[in-house]
């Protein structure tokens, strides 16, 4: 069953929530369409593009849980602030179909109603965001990553076990992920599990069928992972060792509308539907595992990484800032799949950033960089080789300075 996406945003000034702000403000932003308001419950169903909704506001007390993980920097000042303010509106709305452009909507409504904010409480993930990211994010004509409409949360036993599931997927109609009888040696590994199968369930807007089979990676040339989500009771008796994540320690949030993530093994596992633990393959994870990135999140990672360029050329000039570019570069037609289209087949890599410059005849701008490693799919290119490039090659960017790492997602900082 979906439930609604509740987010509580915190005003700069105390005085800067009132429901007649909300009213004015929500009818002169041009991207929303108010359909209909019931002023007296601060009730207005809306339409933004094509998505229409019901937003529910309301003034409520500011609490920030203690176990609510703040996924932006926050100095003790910001705390400060963040304490001193006492109410905050609360945004609540029924996602459509369309998860991820639903998350996008909701953090401009509150961009719209709350134009200066310190934070915003995202309930169903349980994450503080910054204000300031949630309006970059707002503005952008980009959606955020996927991953910001959930969080991986991991439970200890006290000793070595770990249990992790998430939290933040029920507002999209989706079964909640868990994996249980995980260690603190694997626990990061076993997150990128499930991070990979909650993004490509968010991307392809649907959940998973029970043993529905799900590639993730090539682990060796000869071991694929494939998972399948079984209910968190079917999976528990694959775990009978099992010291947390029994019956016993889940509340109702925790006891409906979760699943297990299991794998099979082989393809004649995947057709018996014979399930195995995710720690049957423990020994292929590590810190090279490269799991599977859809080709709609590379595409918005570019969009996001073009959108925000301007960033990267008033840091170029920078004083000891060092800046890498990664550039898709076209596969050699050896390694072209030919079901593909061979202008979609690139190998995306890092380049070191040495100039930004214009053409002696042409006023096109242009990126010359240094290759930081040797490809595997481009032969005549080696780790030093250098070459200039446009604003449409750069897929990702990262900007070293100020003793921090910045990436187009949360270059809000600089």
């Amino acid at each position: 069953m979906k439930e609604k996406s509740y987010m509580v945003a915190i005003p700069e000034k105390q005085d800067d929530i009132s429901p007649e702000k909300i009213k004015e403000r929500l009818n002169s932003d041009s991207r929303i369409t108010v359909i209909e308001s019931d002023e007296k419950t601060i009730c207005y169903k809306i339409s933004i593009g094509q998505r229409k909704y019901t937003v529910r506001f309301a003034l409520t007390p500011v609490e920030i849980p203690d176990y609510f993980r703040s996924v932006h920097l926050f100095t003790d000042l910001d705390f400060q602030k963040i304490g001193s303010i006492k109410l905050g509106v609360s945004v609540e709305m029924e996602y459509t179909d369309s998860f991820l452009e639903s998350y996008h909507d909701q953090l401009r409504i509150i961009n719209c109603i709350m134009p200066d904010k310190l934070a915003v409480i995202d309930i169903p993930s349980e994450k503080l965001l910054s204000g300031k990211w949630v309006k970059l994010a707002a503005e952008s004509e980009i959606p955020p990553a996927p991953k910001y409409l959930f969080t991986v949360q991991a439970v200890s036993d006290g000793n070595d076990e770990v249990w992790l599931h998430t939290h933040g997927l029920k507002r999209c109609g989706l079964s909640e992920l868990e994996i249980l009888g995980s260690n603190k040696e694997m626990c990061n590994s076993h997150y990128y599990i499930i991070e990979t199968i909650a993004v490509r369930m968010i991307e392809n807007e649907m959940g998973l069928e029970p043993y529905e089979p799900m590639f993730l990676a090539w682990l060796t040339d000869k071991v694929a992972m494939v998972a399948a989500l079984v209910d968190w009771k079917d999976g528990l008796r694959y775990y009978p060792e099992a010291n947390i994540g029994k019956a016993d320690d889940r509340d109702d949030y925790h006891a409906e509308g979760t699943s297990v993530i299991m794998l099979y093994l082989s393809p004649d596992d995947r057709d018996a539907k014979k399930l195995s633990k995710v720690q049957e393959l423990d020994k292929y994870l590590g810190e090279n595992t490269m799991f599977m990135v859809s080709t709609s999140e590379t595409e918005r990672m570019r969009k996001l990484a073009q959108e925000r360029i301007d960033y990267v050329r008033r840091a170029a000039d920078g004083k000891d800032t060092h800046i890498l570019l990664k550039i898709g570069l076209h596969v050699d037609k050896e390694f072209l799949d030919a079901d593909r289209d061979p202008e979609e087949q690139h190998e995306h890599i890092w380049f070191e950033l040495r100039s930004i410059k214009k053409g002696l005849f042409t006023s096109k701008e242009m990126f010359e960089a240094e290759l930081t490693q040797d490809p595997y799919y481009v032969k005549d290119m080696k780790k030093g080789s250098i070459g200039k490039y446009s604003v449409s090659d750069i897929t990702d960017w990262i900007i070293f300075a100020n003793k921090r790492r910045y990436s187009p997602d949360d270059v809000y900082m600089m």
